[in-house]
C-alpha cells in the first residue's frame, strides 16, 4: 500500500479514516478508531480536530482496515457523499445479481473458487439525500442495505477490491431499484427450483405479468434481470421468457387482467415479502386503508348499565393497567435508575418504595442509549437489595432490548424510530410506523412466552427512539395515539423524556395531555443532600405533575429519595437538612427552642426556625409527645 493510493482516495473525495480490525467483538469491529477529545472522552476523529495523516491512513490499511465517512459534511468535515449498496446475503444470491447493478468502486469476497461482490459504493448527487435501507428475511436475517449515515470499510485486513475506480455519482433511488429487485428474484430462487420443474412458460408469465401489474420498473431493466435469472435457473429459453416482459407490459396497458403477486406466491407455495419493497406507491396506500366500524350511539340511560372494567392497578396508585405515563428530567439525576428500579419491582411483584405492587407483570424496558454493559451494571446494583434481603425476583418475567442486543444480530444502526419528523405539514405519512410495530411485536412475544394477557413497556428514552421535532405537535401525534392505544391492548406503557431549560417536559405540551401520570425528577439542592457512603449512590427529588388517579391527596405530595451502591431505596419527607437535624435532636429529648434553632447544623431565625417546626407537626414528623428514640 502506498501514500499515492491515499492520495488517489481523497482526489474521489473520501474522508478517510483507520478503523478496527476485531472480528471477535462486533462492538467495535469495522468502527473508526477513537482519539482523545479536549473534554477528556474518546470520540471519532471527524467530531475532533483530528485529521489522519497519509502515513497514519497506510499503516491503517497494512494493520486494521481503512473507512470512509459517508456523509463528512454533516459534521463540517471535507469530503464530498457517498453510499454503500451491500449485500449481507449469507446465500450470496442476491450477490450473482451484483454484476447487474452499475459499475463502481466495488469490494467482494472469495469463496472458493468464485468472487462475489459485496459492496459497491456510489458517489451521492448534491443536494440529494439518501435514506438508510435495510431487508431483513424472516428465516436468513438481514439481506441487503444501503449505508449513507456511518463508515463503510473500503479497504485493509480482510477487504477485497475487485473494481478499484472513482465511483460513479449516480441518485440512491436508481441503485435501490437494483437492490430490491435483485432482493425479490433471489428470494424466490429456492422455491422456483424446487416447484417449477415444469410448466417454466406459465411461471414466467406470471412473473412477468406480476413485474407489468405492480411495479414501475423500466422495461429495460426487467429484462437485463430476467435474463440473469434465466441463466441462474438454468432455463435455455432465455430470449423466449425475456420476451415475456415487453408483452405483458402491453398487455396491462391495453386494460387486460393480469396476475398479481398473489397468483405467484400461490404458483411458487411462498410468502414474498421482498417484494412489498417494489411495488407501486399507490398500491401500497391502497393496501394501507383500513376498514371502519362505526361508533357506537350511547344515550345516558345505555350509558348508566354498561358494565365497565375498573382500572387494576400495578403499582399503586402510580400505574394502572391501562395507563399511559412518563418520567421526565434533567440530564444524569437518575430518571433510568428511577424506571428501571420500577421495571424489575413490577416484574417480580415487589414494592418499590412505599408504592403497593399489587399485581406482577411481565416488563419490557427498551434502552435506546445506554450500551447494554452499563445497563447490566445498575441493574446488578438494584437486585443486590433483592439478593441481600431474599426479596422475590423473577428474572424470567423482566426483559431488556438495548442497542448493543440490536448490533450483535445485525442491526448496524440500531432502532428503526418510533416517531418521525414530517417533511412539512401537508406530509402525512408516518414514518415511524415500522419501529413501532416491532416494539409492539416484541411485547406480543413476551405475552406469549409469560402466557399473560399484558406487559408494562418502559420507552428510554423518547430523543433517543424517536427522529422528531419535540416542539411539532403533529411529530408527537402518531407516538401518543400509539402509546394511547397500547394500553387498550394491554400494553401499558411509560417513556421516559428529558426536561427542558424551564424544567418542563421537553417539545410540545400536547404530549402531556393524554398521560395518566407524569413523575419529575430533579436534582437536590446542596441544602438537601444526603451524606452518603460509596461513589455510586442516586439521590433525587420526586415531583408529580400529573397524577390523574390519585391527585389531591397525600399520594403526589413531592418526596426525597436515595439508592445507595447496595441498591438500597430510602424514602424522605420533601425537608432541608435542617429539618432532618431538627427532627433528629426531637427524638432525642431536645425541646429547648433555642438550643435547637442554634445547633450548628441547623441555624435558623427564630421566626424561620418556629415555621419550620410548624411544617414537621403538621406533617406528622414530631409530636410534642414523650421522646422516644427511633430511628429516622
Amino acid at each position: 500500500m502506498s501514500i499515492d493510493k491515499i492520495k488517489k482516495y481523497k482526489e474521489w473525495g473520501f474522508n478517510l479514516t483507520p478503523a478496527n480490525y476485531s472480528p471477535a467483538d462486533k462492538t467495535k469491529d469495522k468502527r473508526p478508531i477513537a482519539v482523545r477529545n479536549g473534554d477528556g472522552k474518546y470520540h471519532w476523529n471527524i467530531r475532533t480536530k483530528k485529521v489522519w495523516s497519509d502515513e497514519e491512513l497506510v499503516k491503517a490499511v497494512e494493520t486494521k482496515r481503512l473507512a470512509i465517512y459517508h456523509n463528512p459534511e454533516k459534521y463540517g468535515a471535507p469530503g464530498k457523499q457517498f453510499f454503500d449498496a451491500e449485500s449481507d446475503d449469507k446465500t450470496f444470491r442476491i450477490n450473482k445479481y451484483m454484476e447487474l447493478w452499475p459499475d463502481t468502486f466495488t469490494i467482494g469476497k472469495k469463496i472458493g473458487k468464485d468472487l462475489y461482490p459485496t459492496h459497491k459504493i456510489y458517489e451521492c448527487p448534491k443536494d440529494v439525500k439518501p435514506k438508510q435501507y435495510n431487508y431483513s428475511h424472516d428465516i436468513e436475517g438481514t439481506k441487503v442495505e444501503l449505508l449513507c449515515s456511518g463508515v463503510s470499510v473500503i479497504d485493509g485486513l480482510d477487504r477485497l477490491i475487485i473494481n478499484d475506480m472513482k465511483p460513479v455519482e449516480i441518485d440512491p433511488k436508481e441503485i435501490l431499484r437494483h437492490i430490491k429487485l435483485s432482493t425479490f428474484l433471489a428470494e424466490i430462487e429456492p422455491d422456483w427450483k424446487q416447484k417449477i420443474t415444469k410448466k417454466r412458460d406459465e411461471a414466467h408469465l406470471t412473473l412477468s405479468a406480476t413485474l407489468a401489474k405492480q411495479t414501475d420498473l423500466p422495461t429495460k431493466l426487467k429484462e437485463r434481470y430476467i435474463e440473469k435469472f434465466c441463466k441462474i435457473m438454468g432455463d435455455e429459453e432465455v430470449s423466449k421468457r425475456v420476451a415475456k416482459v415487453k408483452q405483458q407490459e402491453e398487455a396491462y396497458k391495453r386494460g387486460e387482467e393480469l396476475q398479481g403477486i398473489d397468483a405467484l406466491a400461490k404458483l411458487l407455495g411462498g410468502n414474498y415479502k421482498s417484494f412489498d419493497k417494489l411495488k407501486r406507491a399507490d398500491l401500497l396506500e391502497e393496501e394501507e386503508e383500513e376498514t371502519y366500524i362505526d361508533y357506537p350511539l350511547i344515550n345516558m340511560s345505555t350509558f348508566a348499565n354498561i358494565k365497565y372494567k375498573d382500572p387494576s392497578y400495578i403499582l399503586e396508585p402510580l400505574y394502572t393497567e391501562q395507563s399511559t405515563n412518563q418520567i421526565f428530567g434533567p440530564p444524569g439525576v437518575g430518571k433510568t435508575i428511577v424506571a428501571q428500579s420500577q421495571s424489575i419491582a413490577m416484574s417480580s411483584g415487589s414494592n418499590w418504595l412505599n408504592y403497593k405492587c399489587v399485581k406482577p407483570i411481565p416488563t419490557l424496558y427498551v434502552e435506546g442509549e445506554l450500551p447494554g454493559s452499563v445497563l447490566r451494571q445498575r441493574q446488578d446494583t438494584i437486585l443486590n437489595d433483592y439478593f441481600e434481603k431474599g426479596k422475590l425476583h423473577n428474572p424470567s418475567w423482566s426483559f431488556t432490548l438495548c442497542r448493543d442486543d440490536l448490533e450483535m444480530v445485525g442491526l448496524k444502526y440500531g432502532f428503526e424510530p418510533i416517531a418521525s419528523h414530517r417533511l412539512s405539514d401537508k406530509d402525512k405519512k408516518d414514518y415511524g410506523r415500522k419501529g413501532r410495530k416491532l416494539i409492539e411485536d416484541l411485547c406480543n412475544k413476551i405475552k406469549k412466552q409469560t402466557n399473560q394477557e399484558r406487559v408494562f413497556l418502559f420507552l428510554d428514552n423518547i430523543t433517543a427512539l424517536s427522529d422528531i421535532d419535540e416542539n411539532s405537535a403533529s411529530d408527537w401525534t402518531p407516538l401518543l395515539q400509539w402509546t394511547n392505544t397500547l394500553k387498550v391492548r394491554g400494553v401499558p406503557n411509560l417513556h421516559v423524556h428529558h426536561a427542558n431549560k424551564m424544567g418542563s417536559s421537553s417539545g410540545s405540551s400536547a404530549k402531556e395531555r393524554m398521560l395518566d401520570t407524569q413523575i419529575l425528577v430533579s436534582a437536590l439542592g446542596n441544602d438537601q443532600r444526603f451524606d452518603m457512603k460509596g461513589e455510586k449512590n442516586m439521590q433525587c427529588k420526586i415531583s408529580f405533575t400529573k397524577a390523574r388517579n390519585f391527585g389531591g391527596g397525600n399520594w403526589d405530595k413531592p418526596f426525597l429519595c436515595t439508592m445507595d451502591q447496595n441498591g438500597v431505596w430510602k424514602r424522605y419527607s420533601d425537608l432541608k437538612n435542617c429539618d432532618f437535624r431538627i427532627i433528629k435532636l426531637w427524638k432525642d429529648g431536645v425541646r429547648d427552642i433555642e438550643e435547637l434553632r442554634k445547633d450548628k447544623d441547623v441555624n435558623l431565625g427564630k421566626s424561620t426556625f418556629y415555621k419550620h417546626l410548624k411544617v414537621l407537626k403538621d406533617e406528622k414528623l414530631i409530636s410534642d409527645d414523650k421522646p422516644e428514640k427511633e430511628e429516622f
